[in-house]
């Protein structure tokens, strides 16, 4: 953690990522590693890898994510980061892993230029989408509907699961973390939005928040993560459940929702109009196997996990 503070994203208002333990974020994904790099006693770096069952192209084949990438202030420049990303790709080459990706926020420079160095290509924008919870004016005509069980996730009935990156897990990942799923189903159609507590695992906050009291960081951190926007052939009702959400999250006290897209995705409006903050992430990727030479489809799908 220490190492996190010390290391803030290159934004032009940098923020690190708040959490219980560094680890939580790992013990999202069910096949993930945590690497540690000992420098004479001292932890000088850290990255995380996850093994993900996907596929790219309708071929199955298995990724590797890598994430929390961290080297102390006192042993940048000194190949650190290059041995870390080294070391998780033989990991993932030896359990599988045809290629890897990373999620870079498009201002960090230093970051971009290693992986860039290291011979991964950018290959899509993605939007991280920041909404303040809001109590509805007028209640709503159509009802909707909130279930917690992750077994009835309709992810695998829609167009989602045919995605690239898809990965069919991710609601039963993140039931511990209060996932919960909003929906409507009549005759006038089926729209969807699923959601967990990210505070279970960590929140990007300001550099500057850290002064803030413990009991106010906590508080600033419940934060609700949104994913499988279903039902965007009919936005009014999809808008209705997006409403519903909001509003639910205003109730139970929550301080913002957020939700990552693929930048080419096709969203209603509503979606962006009511964002308060837009962030872009570089999706990068380097093929482990030298015959994955993947064609990529558009758009992704992306997994709510991942930053």
């Amino acid at each position: 953690m220490a190492i996190e503070y010390r290391s803030p994203r290159g934004a032009a208002d940098a923020f690190v990522h708040y959490r219980h333990r560094f680890s939580d974020r790992v013990a999202l994904y069910d096949n993930a590693m945590l690497w540690v790099l000992d420098m004479d006693g001292v932890v000088a770096g850290c990255i995380g890898v996850a093994l993900k069952a996907t596929q790219v192209g309708g071929e199955v084949v298995t990724l590797a994510y890598l994430f929390d990438l961290r080297v102390d202030v006192t042993y940048r420049r000194q190949g650190c980061g290059q041995i870390l990303t080294h070391f998780a790709e033989e990991y993932a080459y030896t359990q599988g892993a045809v290629g890897a990706y990373g999620l870079i926020i498009s201002v960090n420079l230093p970051s971009m230029t290693l992986f860039e160095q290291l011979g991964y290509e950018r290959i899509r924008q993605v939007l991280h989408l920041s909404y303040p919870p809001f109590a509805l004016d007028t209640p709503l005509l159509v009802p909707v509907d909130c279930e917690s069980d992750p077994a009835n996730d309709p992810l695998r009935y829609t167009p989602l699961a045919e995605r690239d990156f898809c990965v069919a897990d991710a609601a039963e990942r993140v039931a511990r973390c209060d996932y919960g799923r909003w929906f409507h189903d009549s005759n006038f159609g089926y729209a969807s939005l699923s959601g967990f507590d990210q505070s279970y695992v960590y929140r990007q906050v300001s550099v500057d928040d850290l002064t803030l009291p413990d009991e106010v960081l906590q508080q600033r951190s419940k934060i609700m993560r949104l994913f499988h926007p279903i039902g965007i052939e009919q936005p009014d009702l999809l808008g209705v459940v997006f409403e519903t959400v909001c509003d639910q999250a205003f109730v139970n006290n929550y301080y913002g929702l957020n939700m990552v897209v693929d930048a080419e995705d096709t969203l209603p409006g509503y979606f962006f109009s009511a964002a308060e903050q837009q962030k872009r992430y570089w999706l990068v990727f380097r093929s482990l196997h030298p015959d994955f030479a993947p064609q990529w489809g558009s758009p992704f799908y992306i997994d709510p996990r991942d930053i």
